[in-house]
């Protein structure tokens, strides 16, 4: 008789407990969520995109009086009066009321800068600062912008030559005169320009 091997019987090991899958579902929650928020807003944009926003920047208080079509006739007419006014046109937009006047092209800048303070004075006449372009505490007021200027720059017309004043109000500030063809710090200006060179 022939002597059989012994055959060595394994005992199964104890497995360990794996915990991968809990780190998975983990890891899978922890990504999902900000897809899910950033999806939503996804969606919820493309839902309102091609709408308008609806919505009144002044309240019922604001823009109190309300300056009428007429007045701003009448404004543009008294406007055409000031010594080297070409034209006057008067405009409303976004609670500013504009005024541009063109004056005549040899005017100088003293002259045209005095024919933006007189408009001032016109509108002021017609339309009160205080009352029209000046905040209260409980509403908001219309802006103001008062543009003078020689010419519009064209073919004919050069840009160094161009003089432009603007005169703003707006309904929490101050009145500001600024001459917009010369730089305020020429300084700057210059260094600006010789680094682009």
């Amino acid at each position: 008789m022939a002597v059989q091997p012994v055959k060595k019987v394994r005992k199964p090991r104890k497995q360990k407990v794996k915990q991968g899958h809990k780190l998975v579902w983990f890891t899978l929650l922890i990504i999902l969520i900000p897809v899910a928020i950033v999806g939503y807003m996804l969606l919820t944009s493309m839902e309102s995109s091609g709408k308008p926003v609806e919505g009144d920047r002044f309240s019922t208080n604001d823009l109190n009086p309300r300056i009428q079509e007429n007045v701003m006739n009448t404004l543009s007419n008294e406007l055409m009066s000031i010594d080297g006014v070409e034209s006057a046109t008067v405009n409303m937009q976004s609670a500013t009321l504009r005024c541009h006047l063109n004056m005549q092209d040899g005017l100088d800048e003293a002259a045209i800068e005095n024919a933006a303070n007189q408009a001032y004075e016109v509108v002021n006449n017609i339309l009160p600062i205080d009352t029209y372009f000046t905040n209260t505490e409980d509403s908001k007021n219309y802006d103001l912008e008062i543009d003078a200027y020689n010419f519009q720059v064209d073919d004919s017309h050069p840009q160094d030559s161009q003089i432009y004043i603007k005169i703003t109000k707006t309904g929490a500030g101050t009145k500001v005169v600024d001459n917009l063809t010369k730089a305020r710090n020429q300084e700057l200006t210059d260094s600006i320009r010789r680094e682009g060179d």
